[in-house]
């Protein structure tokens, strides 16, 4: 008997298959581009009928999100430990953005159309946590980290730690999406400015600002 929650053959082959799509379809993009690479060289470099890609992904939105997801859930299990290193809540809540600023940069030729897929299915973004209650992207670092602060009193406790998560979330999109579409920003800088702006607003009742970073 397969123990509980956890996938069978069939859900685990088509996990297979749709990882290998994604990242064939990340070659190919990597190698000629985003906008000139179709969904009928994906099939064919992937070996699998068109018919077949189509079962799994609709668009080639899909298959692109579905190989940022890959790359946020191995993220997100290396990054869990910022949230156990010294420190107070601003420097460990920068050391996760600074780690979303390189993965950004290398890969910012895609992300307008990963968060339109996003944005196009947005019924997928209020659902939130998974079977094993572990976090599966940045969202879910955040509701941690700000547990833990919530705990030693940091941060203001009468607010659920997952509705700040959300909310300092929705900061972090806004922080990407002027990044993305306004020439001339430094996302660092963008990214220095949410960690104010939430950390002044968040904190617990009685607690002194800090000195805003220089």
């Amino acid at each position: 008997m397969p123990a509980p929650n956890l996938p069978g053959r069939r859900e685990r082959r088509r996990a297979q298959v749709l990882d290998q799509v994604a990242k064939v379809a990340m070659q190919l993009f990597e190698a000629h581009g985003y906008d000139t690479t179709t969904m009928e060289q994906i099939a064919l470099q992937a070996d699998v009928a068109k018919g077949t890609l189509y079962n799994h992904f609709a668009t080639k939105e899909a298959v692109l999100a579905h190989w940022v997801h890959m790359e946020l859930a191995v993220d997100t299990e290396r990054l869990r430990g910022v949230i156990e290193t010294p420190g107070d809540f601003e420097s460990r809540l920068r050391q996760l953005l600074e780690a979303s600023v390189e993965w950004s940069q290398r890969y910012r030729a895609y992300l307008l159309a990963y968060f339109r897929f996003r944005f196009l299915n947005i019924e997928s973004e209020l659902e939130g946590g998974n079977a094993e209650g572990r976090p599966r992207d940045l969202a879910g670092l955040f509701a941690l980290l700000i547990e833990r602060a919530q705990h030693d009193g940091t941060l203001r406790a009468d607010v659920p730690a997952e509705h700040l998560a959300s909310l300092l979330h929705h900061l972090y999109f806004g922080a990407l999406m002027r990044w993305l579409t306004l020439p001339g920003l430094v996302l660092a800088d963008e990214l220095e400015m949410i960690v104010q702006i939430f950390a002044d607003g968040a904190r617990a009742a009685g607690r002194p600002q800090r000195r805003k970073r220089a």
